[in-house]
């Protein structure tokens, strides 16, 4: 049940258009509820203490954001605060408000200390789920299969682009920007990478699990890839590309940079685990023929071009020059996350013609909006969620649940790229895959692996072997 609820979710988080739109948000905000609530009557894993502190401190920092307070100790705590009340708020400028939040706008900070706590609750949920014996090789096959699609959708439609997304849909604002289902190809292209990072992962674990990698000549590869156990390797590598090329066709700048150091990682992650030189030559190959063929695909001269135009980062660059005096404003306490919009309706910005609600720049965005209170938090939890990571990778499990392991940190990486110029968490769509990825990162792979062994032992007593690779990789 579990894996077709996840499975289920992040195709409605993906294809209702990021469910950005309340409509298409409430659903699965209701699904992701509803699963957590399920497995947390099943119980949740246990993470480390470290962990959980920290996730609890950046809960109760935003919720003391919340917290209403006296006017009086509000402007010797938020004077920039009270100043933007009194420019914005009527009944707050004519002294009828006596009360009032940290947050310049509680609603808003609700909001995001609300989707804090479901993203918190579904990685824990997924994380549970895993390792009470979900198995991560289905939920990373169901979520390449998803890639694929969205990938060859996203190609078609931006040979075929009639202004609408998915060919009938009409966003709010003109999709100029749009790919896929996104009305920003920035967003398509972050979730993509996550996607393809899990994908590429899984054609390693294949590979592990098939023998592959103990194949010794070059002509037994060759006898190896034409057997039945080669086939579940080449169709992820298959979908890994696809999913390459339609990321590279957005022509998402921070995406392809973001995605060029998620692969990187995977290539030391694939050098470092081979045991031979051949093998280590082999899968840094793979990675540097994967991202030069999408590119050669794409057209070098056009990418070179397009990164030689920077007009968008000019404007980004000079949005967070007009940014800055807000982080310094508000450095300690922070303006109340979800905020950045209503600051920005009186602060002065150098480019008229655009409003921008978001800094196109995560942690710039997070400094303005928690400071010190949300930002201390932020980082401890970042480095613990990091230290478990490693613990986890460093647990003795099977080969393929350690490549998916592997491919969803990776993807996290990339995704941590992006956000320095871009808010792609900010999409609940992205948001939701980037928590599963951080389950399947984190979740305790020792009952899985105990099974895994144990069927691995059965299928060498009973079957036969073709050359150096078993017959079926796969059960």
């Amino acid at each position: 049940m579990m894996i077709h609820a996840a499975t289920a979710l992040i195709a409605w988080g993906v294809f209702a258009f990021g469910a950005v739109y309340p409509w298409a948000a409430l659903p699965l905000v209701a699904g992701v509820i509803a699963v957590a609530g399920w497995q947390w009557r099943r119980g949740l894993v246990r993470f480390p203490r470290s962990v959980v502190i920290a996730a609890a401190l950046v809960a109760a920092a935003m919720a003391v954001q919340l917290i209403p307070l006296p006017v009086g100790l509000l402007r010797n705590i938020s004077p920039a605060g009270v100043s933007f009340l009194s420019a914005f708020d009527v009944a707050f400028a004519n002294g009828i408000v006596q009360w009032h939040p940290l947050s310049v706008d509680p609603a808003l900070t609700s909001h995001a200390l609300g989707y804090f706590l479901l993203w918190a609750g579904w990685t824990a949920s997924c994380a549970a789920a895993l390792s009470r014996g979900l198995s991560v090789r289905v939920l990373a096959r169901n979520i390449a299969a998803i890639g694929t699609v969205l990938a060859v959708i996203g190609l078609a439609q931006k040979a075929t682009f009639n202004d609408k997304l998915l060919w009938f849909w009409t966003p709010d604002h003109y999709a100029w920007n749009g790919f896929g289902p996104f009305v920003n190809r920035n967003h398509f292209a972050g979730w993509m990478l996550l996607a393809m990072c899990l994908t590429l992962g899984l054609a390693r674990g294949y590979v592990s699990r098939a023998g592959l990698a103990a194949v010794a000549t070059w002509r037994e590869r060759l006898l190896a890839l034409g057997s039945p156990v080669a086939a579940p390797v080449l169709v992820t590598s298959a979908a890994a590309v696809v999913m390459a090329c339609s990321l590279v066709w957005t022509m998402s700048r921070s995406g392809i940079i973001a995605t060029a150091v998620a692969v990187c990682i995977l290539i030391v992650a694939a050098a470092w685990r081979s045991g031979g030189r051949m093998q280590r030559w082999m899968a840094a190959g793979y990675g540097v023929c994967l991202l030069a063929g999408v590119v050669a695909w794409r057209g070098t001269d056009t990418l070179v071009s397009w990164y030689g135009n920077t007009g968008t980062w000019r404007w980004r660059l000079q949005l967070w020059q007009d940014t800055l005096p807000l982080l310094q404003d508000h450095w300690l306490t922070g303006s109340g996350l979800n905020t950045y919009g209503r600051l920005m309706l009186v602060e002065t910005r150098t480019d008229q013609t655009v409003f921008p609600l978001q800094a196109h720049n995560d942690y710039l965005q997070l400094g303005v909006e928690g400071g010190l209170l949300v930002g201390i938090p932020a980082m401890f939890l970042v480095a613990a969620v990091g230290a478990m990571i490693v613990r986890a990778l460093r647990t003795p499990q099977d080969d393929l649940a350690w490549w998916v392991r592997v491919g969803g940190a990776a993807g996290l990486c990339g995704m941590a790229v992006q956000e320095i110029s871009e808010f792609s968490l900010q999409i609940p769509g992205v948001a939701l895959l980037t928590a599963t990825c951080l389950a399947m990162a984190l979740h305790h792979p020792a009952a899985s692996h105990a099974r895994s062994q144990a069927r691995s032992g059965r299928r060498q007593a009973t079957q036969p072997g073709v050359g150096r690779v078993p017959l079926d990789p796969a059960a």
